[in-house]
C-alpha cells in the first residue's frame, strides 16, 4: 500500500512536468464555432434550456449563454468556485457552490434565495482529484444535494427553505450526485460508503463499504446512476461493483489489476456498461455482464461524464491537470478508437452534444466545436 500511494503522489507530482512535452495541437480554428470567455476554469456540467447554456467557473461566476453565438445573456456571482452542475426547474435555476444552494431567476439571474446547512465554514478542497461538488437533483419541487458536512439537504426551489436534512453517522464529506427512486436517495461519501435513505422516513434503508478501500482515496465521486434496479456509480477505487438497490449488496465486482481509479459517471451502450479510468491503467473500460469486453488505451485521466452521438459513437474527454488532454471518439460497437484530438489546458469538464454542437469546459471559458469532421478516421 506505501508503495502505491508513493507511485500515486510521484504520478502527480510529475504530470504536470511531462505532458507538455506531448502534441500541443489546438482544435483547428475552423472547428471552433464560438468560444466564452469565463473568469476562470469551467469544471462544472452545462445544461442546456432553450437556446441557453447554464454553468459555473471555479472563480464563483455563474453564466446564462446564448448556445447559438457563445454571447452572455446574464451572469451572477457568489463567493465560492462553482463545479456542480445546475438544475432547472420552472424559473429557477439551481447550483451548489462552497456548501450553499443558490436559487436564480432563469431570465434575468437574479438572486431568489440561497439556502445554507447552518455552516458558515469556508470551503475545503480534500485533494487535488477534489474536481466536482455533488449537484443538485429536483425532486417534488425539492432540490437534494450532498455537503461537505456528511449531510443531504432537501430545500424547496420555491421558497429556498430546507425541508429535508440526512446526516450520515459518520459525517463524511460528499461529493457524489444524488439519485431517486420511489422515495429512496442513494448517495456516496468520500470514505468509500454508499447510502440508501427513505426521504419521507429521513431514515436509512442500508448502507455498504466498498471493501479495500484507500486512505483518503476511496471517494465516491460521480453521479449515482440506475439501471435495472442496479445502482452504479464511479470512484476513487480501483473496484467497481454495481449494488442491488434492494438489497444494498453488489451484483458483481471488478478490481483493476493495475490498481486504478474507476472514477467517471457510468454511460450504458445498449446492455454494455462504459467507465473510464486514471493512473496506472489509462483506459476506457467496457463491461457486458461484469466481465471486460473491449478496453481502448489513452492518454490523460478521465474524470467526466461521457457523451454518444447516433447512440453508438462514443465522446469521452481526458484532462492533465491544465495542461494537454485529449477527446476520444470510439466506436462502441467494437471498441475501435475513431480519433484521438488533443485539447490545449483541458480540464475535467464533461462534454454535453447540442444542435450539433459539442460543448467543452476549458481553463478559460467554455467552447462549442464542431465535432463532425472527426466522426471518421483520419
Amino acid at each position: 500500500m506505501k508503495k502505491l500511494l508513493r507511485k500515486e503522489f510521484l504520478f502527480f507530482l510529475c504530470l504536470g512536468l511531462w505532458y507538455p512535452l506531448l502534441s500541443v495541437a489546438q482544435i483547428p480554428k475552423e472547428y471552433v464555432l464560438w468560444k466564452f470567455n469565463a473568469s476562470g476554469p469551467v469544471h462544472s456540467l452545462p445544461i442546456v434550456s432553450g437556446n441557453i447554456i447554464y454553468f459555473g467557473d471555479m472563480n464563483g461566476n455563474f453564466y446564462a449563454v446564448d448556445g447559438k453565438n457563445g454571447i452572455e445573456a446574464w451572469s451572477c456571482k457568489v463567493r465560492h468556485p462553482i463545479n456542480s452542475r445546475a438544475a432547472i426547474k420552472g424559473n429557477v435555476v439551481c447550483f451548489e457552490a462552497g456548501n450553499a444552494l443558490y436559487g436564480i431567476d432563469i431570465k434575468d439571474g437574479m438572486l431568489l434565495w440561497c439556502f445554507a446547512n447552518g455552516k458558515n465554514e469556508p470551503n475545503i478542497s480534500v485533494d487535488q482529484t477534489d474536481y466536482h461538488h455533488s449537484s443538485p437533483v429536483i425532486y417534488n419541487d425539492i432540490a437534494y444535494f450532498g455537503d461537505e458536512y456528511g449531510c443531504i439537504n432537501g430545500v424547496n426551489i420555491k421558497t429556498g427553505k430546507g425541508v429535508f436534512k440526512y446526516t450520515t453517522p459518520d459525517k463524511k464529506v460528499i461529493r457524489s450526485t444524488p439519485v431517486i427512486k420511489d422515495g429512496i436517495i442513494y448517495f456516496g461519501d468520500w470514505d468509500g460508503t454508499v447510502y440508501a435513505v427513505s426521504i419521507p422516513a429521513k431514515s436509512l434503508k442500508w448502507k455498504y463499504k466498498m471493501p479495500n478501500t484507500r486512505p483518503k482515496y476511496g471517494a465516491v465521486v460521480s453521479e449515482m446512476v440506475i439501471k435495472d434496479n442496479l445502482l452504479y456509480f464511479g470512484s476513487q477505487h480501483d473496484t467497481f461493483n454495481p449494488i442491488d438497490i434492494m438489497t444494498g449488496k453488489p451484483k458483481w465486482s471488478f478490481t483493476d489489476p493495475d490498481q486504478t481509479y474507476l472514477p467517471t459517471t457510468p454511460v450504458f451502450y445498449k446492455k454494455d456498461l462504459i467507465v473510464g479510468s486514471t493512473i496506472n491503467a489509462n483506459k476506457i473500460y467496457c463491461f457486458n455482464e461484469g466481465k471486460v469486453k473491449w478496453t481502448v488505451p489513452t492518454k490523460g485521466v478521465f474524470f467526466v461524464k461521457p457523451v454518444f452521438w447516433q447512440d453508438s459513437i462514443l465522446i469521452m474527454n481526458s484532462s492533465a491537470f491544465g495542461n494537454t488532454g485529449y477527446l476520444y471518439f470510439v466506436n462502441c460497437k467494437n471498441g475501435k478508437v475513431i480519433n484521438e484530438v488533443p485539447v490545449e489546458e483541458a480540464v475535467p469538464a464533461s462534454p454535453v452534444i447540442w444542435e450539433n454542437k459539442l460543448l467543452l469546459g476549458r481553463k478559460d471559458g467554455l467552447m462549442a466545436i464542431d465535432f463532425k469532421p472527426y466522426l471518421t478516421k483520419k
